[in-house]
């Protein structure tokens, strides 16, 4: 009897209601969005699984295909988990772990047939966003979520609706407008959260890898290759002037080892105590370094100070003791005219001078000439150097391939090659001629951003150039590019080689243009301070600049309770304010009025009741006070029913009728 009842009952449960064909599309079309910019980090065949599945959904809702049986179902899921792991060796990360919550989504949109399954897809997409942000930060990332997240309660709304007279335009307002309505929240949480240590989007060392290029190695053609790349590595505020051009050595990993075609960084130990000789004063600046998935930071040549949760060691590296896996803001000092090493190691100066005997003997036999032909070391550095300007040498983009002996086919073959082929073939001859050399990688130059007044360093800008030790003068730095190809170092790489690459220096665009990329990527660069880097002493700076008593993190709490009570109060007020009965028109509030003289007589008006057939029932009773009656409720009607302009002076009129009954 009890469930002849309930079958009867006109409800049904609605998580295990059967979905609509609107309701599908909605969500395939939702989950496409979400995961569209994402085939970039993925394998191919997850996104053509993401396509395949997508399809095959929408022709089943069409009524063209059939639906995937459960028992191939599963296989397939297993075989696609195991298609991850055999991509990644691993399911967890941030790569691998993208990649198996797309396959799974995949699968559910396959199986999907009920109210439910549809919401736990809306549930995934809404997770999806966030994995966009552990690839990027920047702002275009965030207005193409935030245009995501709108797509996304689009089409939560259209599942709970269950409505399709209900337009699409409408439901992009709703979903707008309840975005809109969370943005004051989210503001408040973002500035009050006590902030905990360490970066907020916290990604390992192998997903991060090889973003800058540099590493802790360097062949010939390695840097000529990432000068071809547009991409920031990191951009500098100078507190006073900025530097000559000349000047911008940005140092990087340090080469000591040679092995006869590949030059390795050497791990050396840290030091205490900055030996510098220097008789300029310190430059100062800031700088906001990408994320590159390495240890070292990139500093003016020679920096004298240390960054927090880092090191400087015996090369005069500033080196992190943690990866730079997100952006990093740092301030630092550096000496740009300085001695440096004038108390080297005797064994490290040692290792400075040795290089393999069995390989480039034409170089070896040159470099034993020159020990031989000058006594002055400094002779030698300047005979190489005059080599390198008055022969056929040439700073080229595209040298060609050199496979053994690579220093003597270029020094004595080719004689074309890009800054690591210079600066390697003259470490190889300081060394042979007894001078100990090694090699520094980095960054030279970079583009001032006028609109923004800070330092643009690119990809494009990386460089190498070598260190020779002199007695008395320690570790001196010289460029044997500078030689080939003077512009390169005054003017930057893009005269040096105009006819070769495409020029990635925004002055060089057209005036417009160029001032509204400035624009933008000073943009960009506040974004990436005040929002990506909003950090503890960030936060802790920020407060105590507001002057609202905010100290600590107790004091943090207390102001976002007060903030978010008040913020949810002034919502439910304006609602409140919204949803208010109006107040009624004067002859409304009259008419009232005489009602409840009549009804104090006897005559209470009916619910339903039109004022006609209430004037005729007071009429069949004879009642003395008829004709001033009827006035009222005739006046009344025309004021409340008919067209009249003086609206104003027959309500007083009607007030003056029924006071006098």
């Amino acid at each position: 009897m009890n469930n002849a009842r309930k079958q009867d009952l006109p409800i049904r449960s609605i998580p295990f209601e059967i979905a609509d064909r609107q309701s599908i599309f909605a969500v395939c079309f939702c989950f496409l969005f979400a995961i569209a910019s994402h085939f970039v980090n993925l394998p191919v065949w997850v996104s053509l699984l993401v396509i395949f599945a997508l399809a095959w959904r929408s022709l089943e809702n069409l009524g063209y295909l059939k639906s995937v049986s459960k028992w191939l179902l599963i296989p397939m899921v297993l075989f696609g988990g195991i298609g991850v792991f055999a991509e990644y060796w691993t399911i967890v990360g941030r790569d691998a772990g993208l990649a198996l919550l797309t396959v799974m989504t995949s699968f559910k949109i396959l199986e999907s047939r009920n109210h439910r399954d549809l919401l736990i897809l809306i549930f995934l997409c809404y997770f999806l966003i966030a994995t966009h942000f552990l690839f990027s930060q920047s702002i275009l990332t965030a207005v193409l979520m935030v245009a995501t997240l709108v797509v996304i309660t689009t089409t939560l709304v259209t599942l709970n609706q269950r409505d399709s007279r209900v337009s699409i335009k409408t439901r992009l307002i709703d979903s707008s407008r309840l975005i809109a309505m969370s943005v004051p929240i989210m503001l408040v949480l973002f500035v009050l959260v006590p902030r905990i240590p360490g970066p907020l989007w916290g990604i390992s060392n192998e997903q991060r890898g090889g973003i800058t290029g540099l590493s802790d190695s360097m062949s010939p053609g390695k840097i000529s290759n990432l000068i071809r790349s547009n991409e920031v590595a990191f951009r500098v505020d100078f507190l006073s002037d900025v530097p000559a051009q000349h000047q911008l050595y940005w140092r990087g990993p340090v080469m000591a080892t040679f092995t006869g075609q590949r030059w390795y960084k050497l791990r050396r130990n840290r030091i205490d105590r900055l030996n510098i000789k220097s008789v300029e004063p310190p430059t100062k600046y800031t700088v906001t370094l990408e994320p590159n998935g390495e240890h070292w930071l990139l500093a003016l040549d020679i920096p004298t100070q240390l960054v927090k949760d880092s090191l400087i060691n015996a090369d005069y590296q500033l080196i992190s003791l943690k990866p730079i896996n997100d952006l990093k803001r740092y301030t630092l000092e550096s000496r740009l005219n300085s001695s440096i090493g004038l108390e080297e190691d005797l064994e490290y100066l040692n290792l400075t001078s040795q290089y393999p005997p069995d390989s480039n003997p034409q170089t070896i036999k040159l470099g034993r000439q020159l020990a031989l032909r000058y006594k002055n070391k400094s002779e030698i550095i300047e005979h190489v150097l005059r080599m390198f300007n008055e022969e056929e040498y040439t700073y080229t983009l595209k040298p060609p391939f050199l496979r053994n002996n690579v220093v003597d086919r270029f020094l004595f073959e080719t004689k074309r090659g890009f800054c690591e082929h210079f600066a390697g073939s003259f470490a190889l001859l300081m060394r042979t001629a007894g001078i100990p050399a090694r090699i520094v990688t980095g960054y030279q130059g970079g583009e001032y951003n006028q609109v923004g007044n800070y330092l643009i360093v690119r990809q494009s800008d990386a460089h190498a150039w070598t260190e020779v030790w002199l007695q008395n003068k320690g570790w001196v730095r010289v460029d044997p590019t500078a030689a080939v190809s003077p512009s390169r170092i005054e003017q930057g790489i893009d005269n040096a080689l105009a006819d070769e690459r495409s020029s990635f220096r925004i002055k060089n665009k057209n005036p417009l243009f160029g001032n509204l990329l400035y624009s933008w990527d000073s943009l960009q660069h506040s974004w990436n301070d005040w929002v990506i880097n909003y950090d503890q002493s960030k936060q802790r700076s920020f407060l105590k600049d507001l002057d609202i008593g905010i100290e600590n993190a107790g004091d943090m709490i207390i102001a976002m309770v007060f903030l978010l009570s008040s913020v949810t109060g002034s919502y439910w007020l304006f609602s409140w304010y919204r949803e208010r009965p109006c107040r009624p028109e004067r002859h409304e509030i009259l008419f009232r009025r005489f009602l409840r003289k009549m009804s104090s007589i006897g005559f209470d008006k009916k619910m339903a009741e039109d004022n006609r057939h209430f004037l005729l029932r007071i009429a069949e009773s004879d009642i003395e006070q008829y004709e001033r009656i009827a006035l009222v409720i005739n006046l009344y009607n025309r004021i409340k029913y008919g067209r009249i302009t003086d609206s104003e002076k027959r309500t007083t009129q009607l007030a003056g009728l029924i006071a006098r009954i």
